[in-house]
């Protein structure tokens, strides 16, 4: 989670280690209630699934692949 450790998610995650004083507590979280219940692990579980077709799953690596090759590139220059 070093990506942005300002980012919403980060801070709920900060505040319910916080709240309950261990990963493992913050796992066996009882209050349900809290309206931070559904992020406490630092992710939306509440947001829909993204579902790709196989043809939007090979555009996507396609992408990830010379995204990489761009990056490798500008390493080694």
């Amino acid at each position: 989670m070093a990506k942005n450790p300002n980012s919403p998610l980060q801070r709920i995650r900060q505040y319910c280690l916080e709240c309950c004083g261990s990963a493992h507590e913050v796992k066996l979280c009882p209050v349900e209630k809290c309206p931070l219940y559904p992020m406490r692990f630092g992710r939306n579980s509440l947001a829909p699934k993204r579902e790709m077709s196989e043809e939007q799953r090979a555009a996507a690596a396609e992408r990830f692949r010379k995204a990489r090759e761009a990056q490798n590139e500008n390493r080694d220059a």
